[in-house]
């Protein structure tokens, strides 16, 4: 007879096995026959469509007392774990496999009651255990040493089960993991730590059972005891598992510890910077356009740790090409975090200098580096470069000015007045232009961020030096009087120039791009750095929109506004085929 909790007639499996173990209950208070079931009149009942117990026919299937062995506790306990593993195990009662109660957690099933059933399974001799401890453990968890008792002293057997209360109490961690990241725990290793913890042999430990929560990404292997999947939300919790130390020994119940992280991603709000602010400015710009010989592919984001604070982007991008003279102009500037109207004054730093530098790159009278160049027919002559280096230093030097003249008169109401620090901003100059023989770069920078040149997609040769505070991590900015000083020293460590025989593109950059892509002085200098940056920009640059998402990177520690300005040589325009 197959008897398995899936019988349409039976709906509720844990109640039918309640009432039964009641009913016998009351039979053995009566003194009445019990426990011996006859299975055919038992079968014959359950293939009815009745979904509860029927006491009075239940009782008609014992056996007369006559026909019962001469213990009949024991026939009672063995009678009807019998019958309650066949319709848990949905095997015939029979078979002679063990019964682990392992495998049945989780279907409303007593713990307690499902150790003592694989106890009663796999042991030849039978505990002291009555009807109403069954009955009581089916209704009720309660502890196994409450249930079993002991063998009395003197025989020379050992408990079926060692007593709750001098078991060790066995507790691990499982490692930490990550929702949206793969993870892995190695077969064995959770039996093998536990085995360990108890004195056990780990060759030949398992866990037969680990009840992970559900819909969490991650699955246990009862084969190897491996841990995999991928995290889809936070937990932090212990759970039970069953760990069995040999074949022949019963599991035992311990506790394991599994932290699964949140995505970093999700802790992080991006709420919109207040309306009624003064200097509204959009918390994104992404721009692409093809200027002269160069396609230029522009970007910049809010920064997670501005958002989540609802603040503006303090970051700004200016972008200008000289026509007549064919000089490109790039502008990056990074305001301040700390400084309130930071946000305006690289908006202004941006606009004045780009403004300046075309005017000046674009005019024969006042280009003149350009003269200079056709007179010594060399890019890295001193006197060029020294003109190149006066014409940046003076769009920076006008951007200052403009700076305190937005102190001196707000282009907008702002309480209480503003000092020169509230506008506080980095600021990085680059022009260039293709020749003859290859291309001219020239910067001028103040502050941190970065710009550089590669000559081709293997090497990039950096052109800036970034500025250092007084503290670690702290920079310098253009509204300081030092960073615009005319002396020799101040503007030749801040001019860098180049002049390459090939061109694959050029980069100028806030620091939240150069901080987490650059980790380090060394870093940013190394040809290799430049070349890898740039070969994980590439699928970026299709599209200032694909720009903007890229830059969305997520970086532990670095959450400050992203800019970048991305130069690449403009490809031919497409033959008309109409």
């Amino acid at each position: 007879m197959q008897l398995t909790p899936q019988r349409p007639n039976i709906q509720d499996i844990p109640a039918f096995l309640r009432a039964m173990a009641e009913a016998l209950e009351k039979m053995h208070v009566e003194q009445r026959a019990h426990g011996g079931i006859v299975e055919g009149a038992l079968k014959d009942w359950l293939t009815t469509t009745e979904d509860s117990l029927d006491e009075e026919r239940f009782r008609a299937a014992a056996k007369p007392a006559d026909q019962l062995p001469d213990d009949p506790l024991q026939a009672d306990v063995l009678c009807f774990a019998t019958y309650c593993i066949g319709v848990i195990a949905g095997t015939s009662a029979a078979n002679a496999q063990p019964f682990m109660a392992t495998h049945h957690q989780g279907k409303e099933w007593p713990t307690e009651f499902l150790q003592l059933l694989e106890t009663l399974a796999k042991q030849d001799a039978t505990p002291r255990v009555s009807i109403s401890d069954l009955s009581r453990a089916l209704s009720t968890p309660i502890a196994l040493e409450s249930v079993l008792e002991p063998e009395p002293a003197g025989n020379s057997g050992t408990p079926l089960v060692k007593p709750a209360h001098q078991m060790p109490a066995v507790r691990i961690a499982l490692r930490n993991a990550t929702v949206g990241k793969p993870y892995s725990y190695e077969p064995g290793v959770i039996a093998s730590k536990i085995a360990e913890t108890l004195g056990h042999d780990p060759t030949s430990a398992r866990i037969s059972h680990l009840q992970l929560p559900e819909d969490c990404g991650l699955a246990f292997d009862q084969l190897t005891g491996a841990i995999s999947g991928v995290p889809t939300r936070a937990f932090d919790k212990e759970l039970s598992l069953d760990y069995v130390p040999s074949l022949s020994a019963s599991s035992i119940t311990a506790k394991v510890t599994l932290l699964i992280n949140p995505d970093p991603l999700s802790l992080w709000k991006d709420l919109p910077p207040p309306a009624d602010a003064p200097y509204q400015k959009p918390v994104l710009a992404h721009s692409e356009e093809r200027l002269g010989p160069y396609r230029i592919v522009a970007a910049s984001r809010r920064g997670r740790s501005h958002a989540n604070k609802s603040e503006f982007r303090d970051d700004d991008y200016a972008i200008g090409y000289a026509e007549e003279t064919g000089w490109l102009v790039i502008v990056v500037a990074d305001g301040a975090g700390s400084a309130i109207y930071s946000r305006r004054g690289s908006q202004i730093a941006c606009d004045v200098a780009k403004t300046r530098l075309l005017t000046v790159l674009n005019s024969a009278q006042h280009n003149q580096a350009e003269a200079l160049y056709l007179q010594h027919r060399d890019w890295q002559h001193p006197e060029v470069k020294k003109a190149l280096r006066q014409c940046l230093y003076e769009a920076a030097l006008l951007a200052h000015h403009k700076l305190r003249a937005e102190v001196a008169q707000p282009t907008e109401t702002l309480a209480p007045p503003p000092t020169l620090r509230n506008y506080d901003t980095t600021l990085i100059l680059l022009v260039m232009k293709k020749t003859g023989e290859g291309c001219i770069a020239a910067t001028f920078s103040i502050g941190d961020g970065g710009a550089g040149i590669l000559p081709h997609v293997g090497e990039g040769i950096p052109l800036t030096k970034a500025d250092s505070g007084e503290h670690a991590g702290q920079t310098i900015f253009l509204t300081f009087d030092s960073t615009v000083a005319n002396s020799e020293a101040n503007l030749e460590s801040r001019f860098h120039s180049a002049h390459t025989q090939e061109f694959a593109g050029a980069l100028a950059m806030t620091d939240g791009i150069t901080d987490p892509k650059f980790p380090s002085d060394a870093a940013f200098a190394d040809p290799a750095q430049w070349a890898a940056l740039w070969t994980e920009l590439q699928p970026a640059l299709t599209s200032s929109q694909a720009l903007l998402d890229w830059m969305n990177f997520f970086s532990p520690g670095n959450h400050d506004d992203r800019t970048l300005v991305a130069v690449l040589p403009s490809l031919p325009a497409a033959p008309d085929t109409q």
